[in-house]
């Protein structure tokens, strides 16, 4: 499993946000996707705090896609689908198995500053997959 300092730091403080956005939606299943998710830290732990939610985390690089699966088998947690590989800078379109309205969450974080300005592009508007 890949261990990522900053993402140890800041969950509690990412995650109590999103608890924050989506408390109006906890009487309801959710599915989130979570955009280069790097280690899995953050998504394993988001699940552990929002049973409600479903994740697929995602992400360009295998050796990522590989410790988020390392993550899933060490905390058994029952809401984080098997990771995905998505490239971000590629139209929404040709991302894995996601249609147009079938998220209801999607989060990136740390991506963007990472990324090539193309990623930036992808097609997000107020808060809608375009």
């Amino acid at each position: 499993m890949l261990l990522s300092p900053q993402a140890e730091r800041n969950w509690e403080e990412v995650c109590s946000l999103l608890q924050e956005a989506l408390e109006e939606q906890s009487h309801r299943q959710l599915f989130a996707l979570e955009l280069g998710s790097g280690t899995g830290q953050h998504v394993i732990r988001f699940a552990q705090k929002m049973p409600f939610v479903t994740w697929q985390p995602s992400d360009i690089q295998e050796e990522a896609r590989q410790s988020i699966r390392a993550y899933i088998a060490a905390t058994n947690v029952t809401t984080v689908l098997p990771p995905v590989h998505l490239d971000a800078s590629e139209p929404w379109e040709k991302w894995a198995g996601v249609s147009r309205g079938s998220c209801d969450v999607i989060v990136a974080i740390n991506l963007l500053q990472y990324s090539p300005f193309k990623t930036a592009q992808v097609g997000l508007k107020s808060g809608k997959l375009t």
